[in-house]
């Protein structure tokens, strides 16, 4: 039961941190585009690669890692909660039924191509430490 405690505290403080990045993002630079949600996907990935990296890291130096309480905080609950795959679908599927095929094509592949990269990006920061 404290795993999932873990997980349900970590998806809530990931959900609002979402919540106000996107709104901050469509704020300045409008909601033609789904900005905010590429945005936090793109964040998200980077820092799934990143904790991710670390894990490995330490799990290496130290034999230990950050533990299983920590990487259910970080990556199942708080980074769960704040990247929005299934908001980015139906995005998609909104631009598609609006017509804006070009905007729906172009979401598709910025999410998945600069998710892999950032999360690439990621993993390759961990790793110069």
């Amino acid at each position: 039961m404290q795993n999932a405690g873990l997980v349900f505290f970590g998806g809530g403080l990931g959900a609002v941190c979402r919540y106000l990045v996107t709104t901050q993002i469509g704020a300045r630079f409008g909601t033609m585009f789904p900005w905010g949600t590429l945005s936090v996907n793109l964040l998200g990935s980077l820092l799934m690669g990143w904790i991710l990296g670390l894990i490995l890291l330490l799990t290496e130096r130290t034999g230990s890692g950050l533990g299983e309480a920590a990487r259910l905080l970080l990556t199942v609950g708080f980074l769960g909660g704040f990247t929005t795959f299934s908001s980015f679908s139906m995005e998609t599927l909104t631009l598609l039924r609006g017509g804006s095929f070009f905007y729906a094509l172009a979401n598709i592949g910025m999410n998945v191509i600069l998710g892999l990269l950032a999360a690439w990006l990621g993993l390759s920061l961990s790793r110069m430490l």
